[in-house]
């Protein structure tokens, strides 16, 4: 552990040093601190709530706050681009992650040495950037649109489209631009998040109306993925490239920073950067309350242990602070050190990328059931892709105090107020990458029995309002299709 250790506080005195003359290094004393003690006791633990105020005050033009200098690009987290989590991307952060994405593809070589297999054209399909009316100057999108636009010139040269045209707002439109030019040439490599990948794979046979990819791209070798767990479409990707040696690359970040990455391809875990511009701590189980959360106590990343559930606190250079970003993950080797991801602290479901969290599902529900002249008193919502379907789909269940009298018209509002929230489910509901929402009644029987099934037992055991596990979901649309099967007296 001396290395990951030696590697860390490098990072930590870094970052320390170069912030120690802005607003918030100046606040919390910065220039005082001189050990990794010193920096927990004069920076508390974050959410994003405590540094909102430094970054609307960023977003109007202001410099020299959480980090050095004037931030104009933002990374959006989740929500819409108006109420979304705005994450400052400094140039120092992009630099990182460019650093990152090298090694990702050095990494990839050295299992794979044939470079020539991937001597073809790259398809990239990035997320989009917009400006904000308050100020032009200010720029919102993906991570992966800004880190688009950086990509080194011996790069660019493989892409099918140029980042300028793949960053463009309208998402439909260069999906299919992308895709029209993509079965023209031989494509070697694909980098985009699983559902992305999955949607271009069936839209291509559609075009072609090819029977599998291999006749379509017969040299696709390499998928570099992120934003979602890649295992969940794994079954999907092998039937469609079926005869094609495929290779899986997957990495772990987020707008916060990238992680972690599949460095051996015979491995289900993932390598922890520890190097790259990011200080990690952990909480050992964390709470699922946010403001509890932030109240316990965190250990950096040489005193870590397998087989615990950690919650990431991140320090970041680009002006994150003892932040808060709501996964929770297990190491599976602490000397190198390597992890697993295992989902979120509170309740989300971001099985596909759509960060949708409980309150948000919950606020959508009412404001839709009002509108419909409906009430409920409980709801459970979760996310599944069969393996004979080709689109994943939200599954709602809600227990009807006064059910609406179009639930048609009901499931279509729904699906349409999560779309104006929430920016990460609208791209992938208007690109059907997810489907139309599902609805399945609930009753107090179906709970119970579903509960006794699948959750702890106890007085005090509550049904979730997000569930991320197929099994389960599956158990309640079993339970609920049993029970609509049951005639009425």
């Amino acid at each position: 552990m001396k290395v990951v250790k030696d590697e860390q506080i490098k990072v930590l005195q870094n970052l320390i040093k170069h912030c120690s003359d802005i607003e918030y290094g100046n606040k919390n004393n910065f220039s005082h601190i001189k050990s990794y003690s010193d920096f927990k006791r004069s920076i508390p633990i974050n959410n994003y709530g405590d540094l909102e105020p430094y970054i609307q005050r960023m977003k109007a033009g202001e410099a020299n706050l959480l980090w050095p200098g004037q931030i104009s690009d933002f990374a959006v987290s989740s929500g819409t681009s108006g109420k979304g989590k705005h994450i400052p991307l400094s140039k120092e952060r992009i630099k990182s992650d460019q650093k990152f994405m090298r090694r990702v593809v050095l990494n990839y070589l050295t299992q794979s040495p044939n470079i020539f297999s991937l001597m073809g054209s790259h398809v990239s399909l990035p997320g989009n950037i917009e400006t904000i009316s308050t100020n032009p100057d200010v720029r919102l999108g993906e991570i992966s649109a800004f880190l688009a636009l950086e990509s080194p010139s011996y790069l660019s040269m493989f892409q099918i489209l140029r980042p300028e045209v793949m960053i463009k707002e309208k998402w439909a439109e260069k999906f299919e631009l992308c895709l029209d030019k993509a079965i023209k040439c031989d494509v070697r490599q694909i980098t985009a998040v699983p559902s992305w990948a999955l949607r271009f794979f069936l839209r291509a046979l559609e075009k072609t109306g090819k029977d599998s990819i291999r006749e379509v791209w017969p040299n696709l070798k390499l998928l570099i993925s992120g934003g979602e767990d890649i295992k969940i479409y794994l079954d999907h990707f092998d039937h469609l490239c079926r005869g094609l040696n495929m290779d899986y690359v997957e990495n772990y970040g987020a707008s916060e920073g990238y992680f972690a990455f599949s460095d051996d391809l015979t491995r289900n875990d993932l390598r922890l950067t520890v190097d790259n511009g990011l200080f990690y701590e952990w909480i050992p189980n964390p709470h699922k309350d946010p403001d509890e959360m932030v109240k316990q106590e965190a250990i950096p990343t040489w005193e870590a242990k397998t087989g615990t559930p950690y919650g990431m606190v991140l320090t970041n250079n680009s002006g994150l602070w003892r932040y808060c970003v709501n996964d929770i993950i297990e190491f599976t080797d602490v000397s190198r050190p390597r992890i697993t991801v295992l989902g979120r602290t509170s309740e989300m479901l971001d099985r596909f990328g759509e960060a949708l969290d409980g309150h948000q599902a919950e606020t959508a529900l009412e404001e839709t059931a009002q509108l419909m002249d409906a009430s409920f008193s409980s709801f459970v919502v979760g996310g599944i892709l069969e393996k004979n379907e080709n689109t994943p789909v939200h599954v709602w269940f809600v227990q009807w105090l006064k059910k609406p009298d179009n639930m048609e018209g009901f499931i279509a509002e729904l699906d349409q107020n999560i779309r104006a929230n929430n920016r990460h489910y609208a791209i992938r509901s208007e690109n059907k990458t997810i489907a139309q929402l599902k609805m399945y009644d609930l009753d107090q029987d179906i709970l119970h029995r579903w509960k006794s099934e699948n959750l702890p037992t106890g007085a005090q055991t509550k049904v979730p309002r997000i569930i991320t596990d197929d099994d389960k979901i599956k158990s309640l649309i079993q339970l609920c299709e049993q029970t609509d099967k049951i005639p009425s007296d």
